[in-house]
């Protein structure tokens, strides 16, 4: 990418973790072109960011990911979001039929950076930006369904067809529904879901192969290759250098 800044070998800075929502800001560091199932937003703290697309690259002072669209961030210090499609900020931000990345409004770049550091901030700065002061309540079908998901994580995953019935749908029409609804396959989101889940796992201390477990990963390898898939990097060279905060909770 012309102009831009080739992102160091090693990734420093903070995290914050909440359901549906992560934060990251500092060094961005080395990882490979990836796509994972949330959207993202990437906002340089300085001038412009570049991120890399297969078909082309962009910059921007901040630049909004479509889930499920490859890319690579080049850039030395930014401020990564990201949003988990069902969530009333990833519905406002992307609609499921969207595949383009866009950029994003100088102004809401600049409220974005001054709020990096505060999850709950960051979240009313995106909830105004999209004129969501309070929550919207989501289609009924679709939080009863993203709910079993979520849950299914330590009880056991709900096939498509309980998942369907939750929905009042049938088997056959579930899986198109979900796409509509989210932009996203189910096994895309249910990987997802696990990854959240595993990082939790390891900012409150535990090890990649506890994380993995708790996660309804097979192993560490396994938790490793999908870190690969999703984030272009193995979990051990994104934490080496990232504080992991999982305390903070989800705005209301």
């Amino acid at each position: 990418m012309r102009g831009s800044v080739m992102p160091p070998a090693a990734w420093s800075g903070s995290a914050l973790l909440a359901a549906g929502f992560g934060v990251f800001h500092g060094t961005v560091g080395a990882h490979a072109l990836h796509a994972h199932s949330a959207h993202q937003l990437v906002v340089a703290f300085e001038g412009e960011v570049g991120v890399a697309f297969p078909t082309r690259p962009m910059r921007a002072a901040g630049i909004s990911i479509p889930a499920g669209l490859q890319h690579c961030v080049c850039a030395e210090q930014a401020l990564l979001v990201y949003i988990d499609p069902l969530t009333p900020e990833g519905a406002a931000l992307c609609a499921p039929s969207a595949m383009e990345a866009q950029p994003l409004d100088a102004g809401l770049c600049a409220k974005l950076r001054l709020a990096a550091g505060d999850g709950q901030c960051l979240r009313s700065v995106l909830r105004d930006a999209f004129g969501l002061p309070q929550p919207a309540p989501p289609d009924p079908r679709m939080a009863s369904v993203a709910g079993a998901l979520r849950a299914g994580l330590s009880e056991g995953n709900y096939g498509r067809h309980e998942l369907a019935a939750l929905a009042n749908i049938s088997p056959s029409r579930f899986s198109h529904w979900f796409v509509e609804q989210t932009g996203l396959p189910l096994r895309n989101y249910r990987k997802w879901l696990r990854l959240e889940l595993a990082l939790h796992r390891l900012a409150q201390g535990g090890n990649l192969t506890a994380a993995a477990h708790a996660a309804g990963f097979s192993d560490s390898a396994h938790l490793s290759r999908t870190f690969r898939e999703m984030f272009g990097m193995s979990p051990a060279a994104l934490l080496r250098g990232i504080t992991l905060d999982s305390s903070f909770v989800q705005a209301a």
